[in-house]
């Protein structure tokens, strides 16, 4: 057979180089990423006021009254104003200079925002064990020091450029450049004596009646009363907070896979599986069966 003149033969260092390599000892298991945070589907965006708009990634406002939850990691950088925000079932002060994370599934609503402010969001999916090395961002958020700062410049090039690689590897180099970065400090106002109490009550009774006369009777004050406290202090409705702390509640035990849909949504107060169903839907626009196959894909 007459070879190709235009053909070179494969030079005899990547001869030498291949055939020196050992035999692997599993065909189906070898080189990753490892300990590389590689991002992906990344978007990213900036906020600039408050827009009232109720769903969506459109509009961010502390007056719509809505809980917010992606199935994305959302990186939340406070460049210019600061705010106050609810992640799950804990208010969290946002200050100019900090970078929050969400994570996938989260609950979070905000509280209190200016008018007027610059928050840069990042939002992405990531698989794997990568995801594990995030856990820490749980604790609450990290101040932006002058190399984080040079390394968000770095993404921002990347992205507004459209190299979709190295943008992530940029953002991968953001957490990593942030591991030892000084954490924020948690809020300093507590809770007031009522709605201490209120929280540790809804905690403990999640199997129980917490609907509000119910509620009212075990503070011992009156309905107006308990709604104006609790809304006043935890900046959120008594009846979303509630909800969300049996939502919330609910997807641990989905996760951890030891108790049937009847069974947690008996232990999360909601009466029947149709109501957990219909509530979680609502909020995670998918069904109890369908997150718990989605957390054992991604654990």
């Amino acid at each position: 057979m007459l070879q190709d003149p235009d053909r070179m033969a494969p030079t005899k260092q990547l001869v030498t180089s291949a055939t020196s390599l050992e035999q692997p000892k599993d065909y189906f298991s070898g080189l990753n990423w490892g300990d590389e945070i590689l991002p992906r589907e990344i978007v990213s965006f900036c906020r600039v006021a408050q827009d009232h708009r109720t769903s969506g990634w459109d509009g961010i406002s502390a007056k719509a009254g809505r809980y917010d939850q992606h199935s994305r990691y959302v990186l939340l950088v406070a460049l210019e104003g600061r705010g106050r925000m609810g992640v799950e079932t804990t208010p969290r002060q946002i200050e100019e200079g900090e970078v929050h994370l969400l994570f996938p599934h989260q609950i979070h609503y905000y509280i209190d925002l200016p008018a007027n402010f610059s928050w840069l969001y990042i939002t992405f999916e990531l698989e794997g064990a990568a995801r594990q090395m995030l856990e820490h961002w749980r604790d609450g958020g990290r101040k932006l020091d002058e190399k984080a700062e040079g390394l968000l410049m770095e993404f921002l090039a990347h992205y507004q450029a459209g190299d979709g690689l190295a943008a992530s590897i940029a953002l991968g180099k953001v957490f990593e450049g942030m591991k030892a970065a000084k954490p924020a400090e948690a809020e300093s106002a507590a809770d007031t004596d009522l709605v201490a109490q209120i929280k540790k009550h809804v905690m403990e009774n999640l199997e129980g009646d917490l609907a509000m006369p119910a509620l009212s009777d075990a503070m011992g004050v009156s309905e107006s009363y308990l709604r104006a406290v609790f809304r006043e202090g935890a900046g959120v409705s008594l009846g979303n907070f509630v909800r969300s702390v049996r939502l919330v509640r609910s997807t641990y035990l989905l996760e951890k896979g030891e108790l049937d849909l009847g069974e947690i949504s008996e232990k999360t107060g909601f009466g029947s599986l149709t109501s957990f169903t219909r509530a979680f839907r609502r909020m995670y626009d998918m069904t109890p069966s369908s997150y718990r196959k989605r957390s054992k894909v991604s654990a």
